[in-house]
């Protein structure tokens, strides 16, 4: 089913228990890729993904999630039920985003495995956003709900993720990286500063801007206003909210300014950004 809203999701399709023949073997493998990233979760059953280099077995409770453009398959052994989000990682809102920035790998499938109260939790949300993405009428509340319930599923992928990791003792400049990174995903929008952070994680500003460059590319502070204005294109395309009004959502102290870094980053205004934009969308409906 497709929605009239537009939004990062591309379909949510819920798979349900199923047998196969004997003539068709132990189960029937699947075997593809598409342009999308997925997210899938396993409520019942068990069976099998992979990928060009991987193997993995799967039961109720784990969370998968599939990079795009990668050749995978999966197999059924034990009649099973789950539910699949197809979207696209570039549209995501930059909450959302965290994940995708911090040591995911585009070759693999990456997977882990829930308790029963945190895939009821995840399973919860996930039925909130695909209710939400169904419905016909599209509203800031519903693009709000949408974003929290799927970030909801990413934060348990990441929480679990990062528990499964060997911890070496003490913090190494990746893993602070990871964390600052983290943070400024979650508050890119406030009135967070570089002398913030570095006092965070007990370093000077100085050291703070060198490692953050080294390992990112750009400073800490180009690494916030590019998040802001990533957002605020999400929200000229997304919702028909004023401008002024998205200019402070994304964390702008003035409408100047937010003109200023879109301009200098997209080559033209935000208006016109967004008008460019619905035409190209209007000529692909």
């Amino acid at each position: 089913m497709e929605p009239c809203n537009e939004s990062f999701i591309k379909s949510i399709d819920r798979f349900k228990p199923h047998t196969f023949h004997a003539i068709d073997g132990d189960g029937i493998f699947i075997s593809h890729s598409h342009d999308y990233d997925e997210l899938t979760l396993i409520l019942e059953g068990e069976g099998y993904y992979s990928s060009p280099e991987q193997n993995m077995k799967v039961t109720a409770g784990n969370l998968i999630l599939i990079p795009p453009g990668l050749h995978h398959g999966f197999v059924c052994t034990v009649p099973w039920r789950g539910v699949s989000i197809h979207f696209f990682q570039n549209e995501l809102p930059v909450q959302c985003q965290y994940l995708f920035h911090s040591g995911y790998e585009s070759n693999r499938i990456h997977s882990i495995k829930l308790s029963e109260e945190d895939t009821r939790w995840a399973e919860m949300s996930i039925l909130q956003l695909e209710n939400e993405w169904k419905s016909d009428h599209v509203s800031i509340d519903s693009q709000n709900i949408m974003r929290i319930a799927f970030e909801t599923a990413l934060v348990l992928f990441q929480r679990y993720k990062t528990n499964t990791t060997p911890s070496t003792g003490n913090k190494t400049d990746q893993t602070i990286m990871q964390e600052v990174l983290k943070e400024i995903h979650s508050r890119f929008y406030s009135s967070l500063t570089v002398h913030e952070l570095a006092s965070r994680y007990f370093l000077s500003e100085s050291n703070l801007r060198k490692k953050f460059t080294e390992a990112i590319g750009i400073s800490p502070k180009q690494y916030i206003i590019n998040l802001r204005v990533q957002e605020a294109k999400r929200l000229l395309q997304q919702t028909d909210k004023a401008i002024e009004s998205i200019s402070t959502e994304v964390g702008f102290t003035s409408s100047s300014r937010f003109y200023e870094f879109f301009v200098k980053s997209v080559g033209v205004t935000p208006l016109e950004w967004r008008k460019n934009t619905s035409k190209n969308t209007s000529k692909r409906a």
